[in-house]
């Protein structure tokens, strides 16, 4: 009697599979989109953040590039690139797309973001880490 019940919850908590694909929002209000022009793994997209550590500088959408690993899990890993057009920088974000009990999706994600530094002594500085959350804005 009791494997049934746990079947049926171990299927439910698999019933979703977590889809990279759409609209995204971080919990600092920045928008990205992912978008898979071709089949297999590449993706592509674009990136506005909503914030930077440049005073006056204004923010434009920026291009992104990746790939997820999705044969393997229905909670991919994925990485992608966004090269940032207003400035000189670009920034490498990796991380895994989860599905909670609910059916909730979201992107966990660590980054490293690289400017460019005025010199190789100021080449310590020039690297910033970080992580963001990301959820489907609310429709």
């Amino acid at each position: 009697m009791l494997v049934q019940p746990i079947q049926v919850a171990f299927y439910n908590c698999n019933a979703h599979k977590c889809n990279l694909i759409g609209n995204w929002t971080n919990e600092l209000g920045s928008n990205m989109t992912i978008v898979k022009p071709t089949p297999g793994t590449i993706f592509t997209g674009s990136y506005f953040t909503a914030v930077t550590v440049e005073n006056g500088t204004v923010i434009k959408e920026s291009f992104l590039y990746g790939a997820e690993d999705d044969q393997h899990s229905d909670q991919p890993v994925f990485g992608f690139v966004v090269n940032w057009s207003f400035t000189v920088s670009i920034s490498d974000f990796i991380g895994q797309c989860f599905v909670d009990g609910e059916g909730v999706e979201k992107l966990e994600t660590m980054w490293l973001l690289r400017a460019k530094a005025d010199s190789s002594g100021d080449n310590w500085k020039a690297t910033r880490v970080g992580s963001n959350l990301f959820f489907r804005p609310n429709k």
